[in-house]
């Protein structure tokens, strides 16, 4: 048996639901809140009128606007961040297109999907479009395609005078850019944990739950951290950082740069979780406490430093994108 199947082997063991970044609506509206634009112009909502190449889980892909209705956001944090504005006259500002539907990929549009034979690896079609992963010799999935798809899409929109569809296709688009840079987006773990993960399932649970747990740390640094504000701040002040002017090599390097970053975050997220990850995904009293004890610190240090790149590189490209699609400048 070759190398590359024993790798196909491993990644089989990963049959895992696979969302992304939590609290995409909270770091993006501060990405977007934050920018030199304009993003109070108001937008008029226009109807769905595209066809697309892509299939979706029909029941999931909504095409209705649901701004106002909170309907898809959990009562997190203060319960008052992000706003979410009832449209006025049929229209809504840039900022909040942008912001509630920077969450909208993860409610199921990928999901329950023939995409690819590869989606056997980790047994679900989400991760096919919201992953890349990068273990050795194979390279699996499609979330940068993912991005170039909707930025295609925006353009597309806003090349109609479609404002509207122009920005949410944007928002679709952040949010795949975002899930890659969350480093356990592009490999499952080592190639030793992955290897004995086949035949210790603590081993297995702990890849499995580090994942979520990571997922779940940009949350709860925006809402409940004693960074809270520290946080908020960084991501609204941090500046655009030079960026590739091709889409295609951009979200090559976004991908190079959380693969990168994987060894520093999964050994500080064991050290900080040791104990808890073979058992189960830790929850937000969890978080608090281990904060409180000083454990956290490893993994807030790199993680501050993911969060400056991500913003840096994410305005950079809304900066180079808006003015040739929108009507205002900077």
């Amino acid at each position: 048996m070759g190398k590359k199947s024993i790798l196909i082997i491993l990644l089989l063991t990963f049959v895992v639901e696979i969302f992304g970044w939590s609290g995409h609506e909270a770091y993006t509206y501060l990405v977007v809140k934050s920018l030199d634009f304009d993003m109070d112009k108001l937008i008029e909502i226009k109807p769905y009128t595209y066809k697309e190449s892509r299939v979706y889980n029909a029941k999931f892909y909504y095409t209705d606007d649901f701004a106002g209705q909170r309907k898809f956001f959990d009562p997190l944090g203060d319960g008052k961040f992000p706003p979410d504005p009832v449209p006025v006259d049929g229209k809504l500002p840039a900022w909040q297109i942008l912001t509630i539907y920077a969450q909208f990929p993860d409610f199921g549009m990928d999901e329950e999907l023939n995409l690819s034979p590869l989606q056997a690896l980790i047994g679900n079609s989400q991760g096919v479009r919201h992953m890349r992963y990068k273990l050795g010799i194979i390279e699996a999935f499609e979330g940068d395609k993912s991005f170039l798809y909707f930025v295609n899409m925006s353009q597309e929109a806003f090349s109609k005078n479609d404002s509207y569809w122009g920005y949410r296709f944007l928002s679709y688009a952040l949010h795949y850019m975002e899930d890659l840079f969350q480093p356990y987006h592009e490999t499952p773990g080592s190639f030793w944990e992955v290897l004995a993960s086949l035949m210790d399932k603590k081993v297995k649970n702990l890849l499995n739950n580090a994942h979520y747990t990571y997922d779940n740390y940009l949350l709860y640094l925006i809402y409940y951290s004693k960074h809270s504000d520290e946080i908020r701040n960084l991501i609204e002040n941090t500046p655009a950082r030079r960026i590739p002017s091709n889409n295609e090599a951009l979200i090559n390097e976004v991908m190079m740069y959380g693969y990168s970053k994987f060894p520093q975050v999964h050994g500080e997220l064991k050290k900080a979780f040791k104990g808890i990850l073979t058992e189960r995904i830790p929850e937000i009293d969890d978080f608090k406490r281990l904060e409180a004890e000083g454990k956290l610190e490893g993994l807030y240090k790199v993680t501050k430093d993911i969060i400056v790149t991500m913003t840096g590189t994410i305005k950079a490209f809304l900066n180079g994108y808006l003015p040739r699609y929108v009507e205002y400048k900077q």
